[in-house]
């Protein structure tokens, strides 16, 4: 006598793949999920996606985790991945999704301090890993710049007297991903006028004379005179923080003003 005889050999199900994967956000990307067991164990996954990647059981012992992270999902993802063919234990798995995301830079390209006083400014930056940020271009004395390591940097300090102007930068943030945030920075830093010129000038009746008042302080100051001035002698502001005393003293006019 013969029979046919089927021997099935059943195997608890065990996970053979690897426990992380890196995507980055705007590529279109692919990991495979292995086990081994008997029958082909289905695979399930728990745990948040990123927006555009999705988890697929193909009915055959592996599963995909594909797509293309959209952006702004940059960040470490928790999953827990199991596989249960009906042989106890299922098979789990802690597996860590990494979505890299190029960095840009999120704050304002301008701020403005004053000469003697207390100021400081936030520059944040997006992107995954955190970008580290860094700044290029000369900071007035008293002014500080410094990457705080989770992807934000401070601007701060209280401006030197005489550091009143423009200041153009450039700011970086770096985190790996191509290409790099940059962004030209505009920091303003005002300072109250003085007037730096002599406080007298000399004239004389019937001849032509000029004197120059400077003064510093940014913005530029506008300066104004009051007081009676001689007849033939005018006083301009230049509209560049200098204004000009200047004329031909008229007969008569003579004395002090």
């Amino acid at each position: 006598a013969t029979q046919s005889f089927t021997l099935t050999v059943q195997e608890k199900p065990a996970i053979a793949s690897a426990n992380a994967a890196t995507f980055t956000v705007g590529a279109a990307d692919s990991f495979t999920v292995a086990t081994i067991g008997y029958p082909k164990p289905p695979i399930t996954g728990s745990g948040t996606l990123p927006a555009g990647v999705t988890f697929t059981d193909n009915g055959t012992g592996t599963a995909t985790l594909a797509g293309t992270p959209a952006a702004g999902t940059g960040g470490a993802y928790s999953l827990t991945i199991t596989a249960n063919n009906g042989v106890s234990p299922n098979a789990t798995q802690a597996f860590a999704l990494t979505v890299r995301e190029k960095p840009a830079i999120t704050s304002a390209n301008a701020a403005t301090f004053t000469v003697g006083a207390a100021g400081s400014f936030t520059v944040t930056a997006t992107g995954y890993p955190k970008p580290t940020i860094t700044e290029s271009g000369a900071l007035p004395a008293g002014v500080t710049f410094a990457d705080n390591g989770n992807g934000t940097a401070t601007l701060a300090g209280t401006p030197a007297a005489g550091t009143g102007g423009a200041y153009s930068l450039t700011i970086t943030a770096n985190n790996g991903v191509s290409p790099n945030a940059t962004q030209a920075f505009a920091l303003t830093v005002r300072e109250k006028p003085a007037i730096t010129s002599a406080n007298a000038a000399t004239f004389t009746v019937g001849a032509a004379g000029s004197f120059t008042v400077t003064a510093t302080g940014y913005p530029k100051p506008a300066l104004t005179q009051s007081g009676a001035l001689p007849a033939g002698v005018t006083f301009t502001d230049n509209g560049n923080g200098t204004a000009t005393l200047a004329g031909t003293p008229a007969a008569g006019s003579d004395g002090t003003y």
